[in-house]
């Protein structure tokens, strides 16, 4: 400390004079015909020393006029008033910027150097209009020296860090440089000393002086300390209509940049997206071990940007509709919530905030002036919505549109929910929606659901107690509520004994409740119980506030009648029946998909099918003739019919051993029974003989022959028959079987075709 002392009286700042840096300052500006200085042209004179000097002057006895004619030759030449040749050579400083992760003690170059930076702002305050304007736009360090101490300043809130020399040092750096800026923005100095509005304002532009980033910084610095001036640069940038192009550009380049910074930072703080493209900022990536100046580094970057973008909007109201377009505000409630938790929990039970309690307070200070301004930022866009709301009184449409970004912006920052409860303690959110009601027509049911919602948050609920009961600042009650977990986690299913635990309360609070209007009985249980919330519980403390008149003061606010409405009673949380491991199903349509366990089953029943079939018992196999009958055996006897041993075809008799002849013969048999009539020779076979005789199986296929050859007759099956007891033909019976066969594919009579088409295809017939 001592040696930053020394230094200080050493250098002696405020008693120094310009004549130690050998600054000079011409006055040789004649305007008699008041044009601009830009446009006229002055007559320069100078001396140069002559080569044949008399080697016996006598410089003692001459006087100084005749000794300088002597010595000299005087030259002169017209030149415009401003040029380069006027300037005398003079050296400017750039201002040093303060490191606040460093001790004051370690950085003595800001009071070195920043003294030396004074004086250049002498020379600019002090050179008279002419020479000023040259060496603005001649002299290559003057844009230099100007645009150092706004690419690095000193912001508002950090001025509070600075103590004792640094403070002094920079406030006199402060008032000089806003002294320069405003002369050169005021074009006229006199009546002979002007430059025209269009000249200055080009050449500012060229030598960057004035554009975008220079007067959002510089509104942002002196906006509380001199509005004028903030209002003339202001003006003089965006009242400007020939360079339309130039400002859009500007302020979308402005607004892109924000956002893009707002990602890397969230991207360094929280980590990128896979594949994402990271795109270098003033923040270095997030280091492996925790340090808390990276962290410092990253709040203050973060507050800076929100603070530029805050002044930017303020001063310029078309950047609303540009940022709107861009989606802009829908992503701050994210970028709010995401970054500052992190950031909390980075710091949380750190060994480092104890080593570091400077820095780590600085640290807390801006998060908490950084949530502020995100706020601030974002009710901006609310207030916009409602003052656009107001103008268009009489368009429905537009307002219904105003309306619809105002319920959109709210129910984006409702997404999360500390982000809406801060917002909601700064700015209400329920006077914001009647005062929208007041102009407009408003769909009442959101802005309820908005504000009830709102209000049924638990850190809704401790941000107004601390509010009211300790006269807090919003800031302070930032520093206190950190954004912990923001996934809320899934409440677990109230047991018996949790159950009995409300019940328990609830009884508990009902006897405090009692107790205390036996006292007072002029009270009611909803101020008592207003009561008890607000003292924690505790009857007895309950009791003396209101015997020594002492409640806080929301609680006058309530009626002393007030009644309590019991809430209403949960809904029993349904028992789930299913136990064990859940299956992965995507819904219900791939739930019904599930085939798994058909599969299982189905090689099962596949096997007792082909065991049955393959053991299937026919004793007439070897009355079949191979040479003339053929065994209709299907391809596949599990994909389709078992044609052999299946009664509901009919090309399938009950004798096997009858070739296809016999068998349309046989077809004609039970028509000519039905009809009363016999064909053929009428002979009975035996079907129980192992071995026909040949001659008989001959004789009954020339019958069959024959009848072929016989012009068809109209016959009528006969399933009638004789009486009964006295036997029946073979007709009949065949009639009577094929009239049973053909009921069972029209009725439910004959259950045994279908039961052996059910094992065909897999299933067990019940």
């Amino acid at each position: 400390m001592n040696n930053v002392e020394e230094e200080f009286q050493k250098l002696q700042i405020l008693e120094k004079s310009n004549q130690s840096f050998n600054y000079q300052y011409v006055t040789v500006f004649k305007n008699p015909s008041k044009l601009p200085i830009n446009q006229i042209h002055l007559e320069r004179i100078w001396y140069e020393l002559k080569h044949d000097i008399p080697k016996d002057l006598d410089y003692l006895e001459l006087s100084e006029d005749v000794l300088k004619k002597k010595i000299y030759n005087k030259k002169s030449e017209i030149i415009p008033a401003l040029d380069k040749r006027w300037l005398p050579k003079i050296i400017l400083y750039k201002f040093q910027p303060y490191i606040f992760t460093f001790p004051k003690e370690e950085d003595i170059s800001f009071l070195a150097n920043n003294l030396l930076y004074i004086d250049s702002l002498d020379y600019f305050l002090k050179c008279n209009f002419h020479q000023f304007w040259c060496t603005i736009l001649f002299e290559p360090s003057a844009a230099v020296s100007l645009r150092s101490f706004i690419l690095n300043p000193i912001l508002p809130y950090q001025v509070a860090y600075l103590e004792d020399e640094y403070a002094k040092v920079y406030s006199t750096v402060f008032e000089k440089f806003l002294q320069v800026y405003k002369r050169l923005i005021q074009f006229r100095a006199s009546q002979d000393e002007y430059l025209s509005e269009e000249y200055a304002y080009e050449k500012l532009l060229e030598k960057k002086l004035i554009n975008l980033p220079i007067v959002n910084t510089l509104a942002l610095i002196y906006k509380d300390f001199n509005a004028d001036f903030v209002n003339s640069i202001t003006l003089l940038y965006f009242n400007d209509t020939t360079h339309l192009d130039f400002q859009f550009k500007e302020v979308e380049g402005s607004i892109d940049q924000t956002l893009l910074i707002l990602e890397m930072i969230g991207g360094h703080v929280c980590g990128f997206r896979e594949n994402a493209v990271v795109v270098p900022i003033a923040v270095s990536p997030r280091p492996s071990i925790f340090n808390l100046t990276w962290v410092y580094s990253v709040v203050s970057y973060l507050l800076n940007t929100m603070s530029l973008l805050h002044t930017l909007l303020e001063y310029y109201k078309p950047a609303m509709e540009l940022c709107i377009k861009k989606d802009l505000p829908f992503r701050l409630p994210f970028t709010y919530t995401s970054i500052y938790r992190e950031l909390y929990e980075l710091m949380s039970n750190r060994e480092e905030l104890e080593m570091q309690t400077m820095l780590c307070e600085r640290v807390f200070d801006e998060i908490n002036l950084g949530r502020s301004e995100f706020i601030d930022v974002y009710h901006m866009f609310v207030s916009y919505c409602l003052d656009k709301t107001l103008e268009c009184l009489g368009d429905d449409k537009k307002q219904e549109e105003l309306v619809e970004l105002y319920l959109k912006l709210m129910n984006v920052a409702l997404e999360d929910d500390y982000f809406i409860c801060d917002y909601n303690v700064k700015y209400n959110v329920a006077s914001q929606n009647e005062m929208f009601e007041s102009c407009t027509a408003l769909d009442t049911t959101r802005t309820e659901f908005i504000v009830s919602c709102i209000n049924k948050l638990p850190r809704h609920k401790k941000l107004i107690q601390l509010l009211k009961l300790k006269n807090e600042t919003i800031e302070d009650v930032f520093k206190r509520f950190k954004p912990p977990e923001i996934e809320p986690e899934v409440e677990p299913v109230a047991g018996p004994s949790e159950t009995n635990q409300k019940r328990n309360n609830e009884v508990e609070l009902d006897v405090k409740i009692k107790e205390i209007m036996d006292m007072f009985p002029h009270f009611g249980d909803g101020f008592i119980l207003k009561c008890l919330e607000a003292y924690d519980f505790n009857s007895s403390d309950v009791i003396n506030a209101i015997l020594e008149e002492n409640l806080p003061p929301h609680l006058y606010e309530i009626p002393f009648d007030e009644i309590r409405i019991p809430p209403e009673p949960e809904p029993e949380k349904p028992v789930l029946a299913y136990r064990g491991k859940k299956p992965d199903y995507d819904d219900a349509l791939a739930l019904l998909n599930d085939k798994e366990e058909i599969k299982q089953l189905k090689p099962i029943f596949l096997e007792k099918i082909q065991y049955s079939n393959d053991y299937l018992y026919d004793d007439e196999y070897d009355d079949r003739d191979d040479d003339d009958v053929p065994i209709k055996v299907a391809d596949n006897p599990l994909e389709k019919e078992l044609l052999t041993y299946n009664p509901n075809h009919d090309d399938v008799a009950s004798d096997s051993s009858e070739s296809e002849e016999e068998l349309s013969e046989s077809s004609t048999q039970k028509t000519n029974v039905r009809s009363g009539t016999q064909s053929g020779s009428g002979d009975k076979r035996n079907r129980m003989n192992f071995c026909e005789d040949p001659a008989v199986i001959r004789e009954r296929r020339e019958a069959k022959f024959r009848s072929h050859h016989r012009p068809p007759q109209q016959t009528k099956s006969n399933v009638v028959g004789k009486p009964k007891g006295q036997g029946q033909e073979k007709d009949v019976l065949k009639a009577r079987d094929k009239k049973n066969v053909n009921k069972s594919s029209r009725a439910n009579h004959n259950r045994k075709s279908g039961a052996q088409w059910k094992r065909s295809r897999g299933m067990f017939p019940m």
